[in-house]
């Protein structure tokens, strides 16, 4: 009998750039027109059933707000329907489930893309934040991606928008690299296939190259392998093993899933497990409560078809590798017989599968990211690569230059200090970072009509960058040339905030929550603002900066500027000599009062 029943015993090359994404299409052994499903139509049923690639990530709900007044990158989620008692009530489970996922993998996709903002158009009317809340399935999967939320997370409604303010990610050398829903890699444990939580799959992934696969004997496997041999089954016969870590045992519904969709079910997340643990045994018709052998009612013809299919849903099972053999996941499959009164009523399928020498998804990792100006889910190399490469950013040392100013004039601004002097002169005591370009100073292109860039740092404010724009006769009086000119460097100087903020994170290691204004004049014959975004957007309290914050941010802007070698420090003097020296250097590092500068601190 043997020689009658299919089996399958293979090498895997998996394709990991695939992911199981079943879709069922008139499922069989279901009521179809009032009845079952007859036998030798479940070949029909197949029909429109595949394992397809997923669908591009810039397909989906979320997309990159590119009209933003924010210094930030900002996911736009679309319209969501807010407040605890409002999202209960929603009829469309389908929807609310869409929105909450919408929400989660925004905030996943910030926190690995240097922060920034998610806005939701708010669909309910009357609404509001502090009486209604969000609604528990907006925050309860959180946690899920972030230990503690609100150390990255803040929440705030403006109007008819609700806003999410996400701080970059920081990586520890002991936990995840980058920010995941779901890892889609299983162990066994005891008795179960679990998913491992990001901090538990990082430290699998570190400790399996060093983990080499041992023979394990017990009386579970021998039992299973037994069973395994075995070349036909008697219906009702006892089993002598439960469910463990080697081995798993389902019996499929007779109405509610067809045999063909629970194997495709069960096959990721076995296999995953198995191979990631110690390897084991799956027998599909053992019913675990009774200890019975079942089976399920198939065709013989469609078992060749199946067993194609099992084939192909290993196959794009994703794998990762960081040893030199390369394997392959090692599995054996077949279908042994089940006899009723001497004739075959059914089917057992049972399959077999090696420890695996790395590690073995069920899917990508569910962990997003921004490239190319869209929203993109990590490969499983890539993620793999971010988890291992994790570690911690740690500040640099603050570099001091010398004291000296180059006290060359650049003839070609002079005339401009009362004007500057004018615009400055009301600012808040702080911290006055001058620059001839901030653009040049992040390695970006330098706008020609731009004469200084002034970031101004002050406790209690957001941190202000300040673009003064020389003159032009052609632009005067042309309030339609100027506008253009605007809009232009609004959009140039978004981008230099937005660089500034990761260069902040990547080079130094400031993670703190700032929030980047962005003011631009013109200075013709008169004085005009061409762009203001203070008076376009709002930040939570606690993007404000503290003096803790405006204490490292200044260490972390001289690391910057040090870095060039362009930071100079200057010496005391009155605001008048401070405007004369303004026009002299590259950049530097100032504190002032209104009239005077006061002392220097490096």
């Amino acid at each position: 009998m043997a020689g009658n029943t299919p089996q399958l015993e293979k090498d895997v090359n998996p394709q990991t750039s695939i992911e199981p994404s079943v879709q069922l299409k008139c499922p069989g052994d279901i009521l179809q027109g009032g009845q079952h499903a007859k036998r030798g139509r479940w070949m029909a049923s197949w029909k429109g059933f595949h394992l397809g690639r997923r669908d591009s990530d810039c397909k989906m709900s979320i997309t990159v707000d590119q009209d933003t007044d924010y210094a930030e990158l900002v996911l736009s989620v679309g319209e969501i329907t807010l407040g605890e008692k409002t999202r209960d009530s929603m009829k469309d489970s389908q929807l609310r489930r869409k929105e909450a996922k919408s929400i989660l993998q925004a905030v996943c996709t910030l926190l690995n893309s240097g922060g920034g903002v998610v806005k939701a158009h708010i669909k309910n009317q009357n609404y509001s934040f502090t009486r209604d809340g969000m609604g528990l399935d907006l925050v309860n999967p959180l946690p899920g991606i972030l230990h503690l939320p609100h150390d990255y997370l803040d929440f705030m409604q403006y109007n008819d928008y609700f806003f999410i303010f996400v701080k970059p990610w920081k990586p520890n050398q002991r936990g995840p690299g980058i920010a995941t829903w779901k890892t889609n890699l299983y162990k066994r444990i005891f008795s179960f296939s679990v998913e491992l939580k990001a901090v538990d799959a990082v430290q699998f992934l570190k400790s399996r190259p060093s983990s080499h696969g041992k023979t394990v004997c017990n009386e579970t496997l021998n039992e299973c392998l037994s069973l395994f041999n075995r070349d036909w089954l008697a219906y009702g016969e006892t089993f002598c093993f439960t469910k463990s870590i080697h081995a798993e045992v389902k019996l499929t519904p007779k109405e509610k899933i067809s045999p063909k969709e629970k194997i495709l079910e069960l096959l990721p997340q076995t296999v995953s497990a198995f191979a990631n643990t110690e390897g084991g045994y799956l027998f599909i018709g053992l019913d675990g409560k009774t200890q019975q052998i079942i089976g399920f009612e198939v065709e013989k013809s469609d078992l060749v078809l199946l067993e194609s299919e099992i084939e192909k849903c290993i196959q794009q099972l994703p794998v990762t590798h960081f040893c030199g053999e390369k394997e392959k996941i090692k599995y054996t499959c077949k279908f042994i017989e089940v006899r009723k009164s001497g004739a075959v009523c059914a089917y057992v399928c049972a399959l077999r599968v090696e420890r695996f020498c790395c590690a073995v998804f069920t899917a990508e990792p569910e962990s997003w990211h921004v490239e190319g100006g869209c929203v993109k889910r990590f490969t499983t190399e890539e993620w793999v690569k971010r988890q291992m490469d994790a570690t911690a950013v740690m500040p640099g040392k603050v570099i001091c230059s010398p004291e000296a100013l180059c006290m060359k004039p650049f003839s070609q601004h002079e005339g401009y200090e009362h004007l500057v002097r004018t615009e400055l002169g009301s600012l808040l005591k702080g911290t006055l970072v001058v620059s001839k370009s901030w653009a040049l100073d992040l390695g970006l292109q330098e706008k020609q009509e731009v004469i200084w860039d002034v970031l101004h740092i002050s406790q209690g404010s957001l941190l202000t960058l300040h673009v003064f724009v020389q003159g032009d006769e052609n632009l005067e009086g042309n309030s339609s040339l100027l506008g253009e000119l605007g809009a232009e460097l609004k959009g140039y100087y978004k981008q230099i905030a937005l660089t500034l903020k990761h260069t902040l994170l990547n080079h130094c290691g400031y993670t703190a929550k700032i929030g980047i204004i962005v003011k631009i004049t013109y200075l013709g014959h008169k004085t005009m603002c061409l762009y203001d975004s203070s008076a376009k957007i709002r930040y939570p309290q606690k993007y404000y900066l503290s003096a803790k914050a405006v204490k490292d941010l200044e260490k972390a802007l001289a690391e910057i500027l040090g870095s060039y070698e362009s930071f100079y420090s200057l010496p005391r003097r009155n605001w008048d000599s401070f405007m004369s020296a303004f026009l002299n250097v590259g950049s530097y590092i100032v504190y002032f009062s209104r009239n005077a500068l006061t002392h220097i601190r490096i």
